[in-house]
């Protein structure tokens, strides 16, 4: 601490000895000694507290997000492929989430296209053995076209213990879920599929900025494909592995895809490997599918409760695999280990 002090030479303190009325009969008020300060306390850092499932009430929520399209009725041969694209938060897609599947209503909105789902549209209600709930709606407006509907599946774990799911890593989703979003305005119109991801982010002075961390991941996803004239639509699963370099900002991610037929057996299907970058200071980051792969396209992602303990990332895919010209979108979901 800089002190200032104050020194009278000779002469300035004999006029002001001399200026003092009663001469020699006055003392003059002694200058009172500096009194030494404390060294200032740093302001300490707020302790990070995160809400977690259950929900307790519904609440809206910003996402992450990836999108494709495609136009034409699959059943009846090749459909138009979309493009596909992802953002990292953004509050122009976005969800109103309900654990009241009977009474309450569950929204997604994306833009101005918005899905009101209720009770009475649940086709997979919430259990211990079930990972998704499902929603599915058909227009019955008049003039509504044919074809027309709008399906919703939530990952099973915000609701109560006694129904959320069982799986032993979904399970374990505390501070995020996911929200897959597909409609179309009829039979041979276009169809849109947005795969989104929500919870409860890390705060940014609680992200880790040294060290590094693995997360065990699984994936879900939509792939359409087209090839020989005939279009082929599935939804894809698989697992995945995502390192995380705290103190350089990389995230290293590699996503095992595998094909879950309708009734069928789960196959091996392609692998995609992504690189992302987080910024200083964000508990986001974006990249994107490394090249020489099968397909190209992007990811966002995201970390999620205290220190990044759940991590969530979208990716949308296009190429040639296995022959057809492709789109996948979807989402990875992980634990850190």
């Amino acid at each position: 601490m800089i002190r200032r002090y104050v020194i009278l030479g000779s002469a300035a303190a004999a006029a002001a000895l001399a200026s003092c009325s009663g001469g020699g009969n006055s003392s003059p008020t002694p200058t009172p000694t500096p009194t030494a300060s404390g060294s200032a306390t740093p302001t300490p850092t707020p302790t990070a507290t995160y809400t977690a499932f259950p929900l307790a009430a519904a609440a809206e929520f910003s996402t992450l997000n990836a999108t494709t399209n495609y136009t034409g009725d699959p059943a009846a041969g090749a459909v138009t492929l979309g493009v596909t694209a992802t953002e990292t938060f953004t509050s122009r897609v976005k969800l109103a989430a309900t654990t009241d599947l009977t009474n309450g209503t569950f929204v997604m909105d994306e833009a101005t296209e918005e899905s009101r789902f209720v009770g009475t549209n649940v086709t997979t209600p919430a259990a211990p053995t079930v990972t998704e709930f499902v929603y599915r709606s058909v227009s019955t407006a008049t003039g509504a076209a044919a074809g027309n509907f709008s399906q919703l599946e939530v990952l099973n774990n915000i609701g109560a213990a006694t129904v959320t799911t069982s799986d032993s890593l979904l399970k374990t989703l505390t501070v995020l879920s996911y929200a897959n979003w597909w409609r179309g305005d009829s039979t041979t119109g276009q169809k849109r599929l947005t795969y989104a991801i929500w919870g409860y982010p890390t705060l940014s002075y609680d992200m880790l900025t040294t060290g590094t961390a693995n997360y065990t991941a699984r994936i879900v996803g939509r792939s359409v494909s087209v090839a020989n004239g005939a279009t082929t639509l599935v939804r894809v699963g698989g697992t995945a592995t995502v390192a995380v370099n705290f103190a350089t900002g990389l995230v290293t991610t590699t996503m095992n895809l595998t094909t879950l037929p309708s009734g069928g057996a789960e196959t091996t299907y392609v692998t995609l490997n992504a690189q992302g970058a987080i910024p200083i200071g964000q508990n986001q980051f974006s990249g994107s599918l490394v090249s020489g792969g099968a397909a190209t396209g992007t990811i966002a992602g995201a970390f999620y409760g205290s220190k990044g303990v759940n991590l969530g990332i979208v990716f949308g895919a296009s190429g040639t695999i296995n022959g057809a010209d492709t789109r996948i979108v979807g989402e990875v979901v992980g634990v850190k280990q």
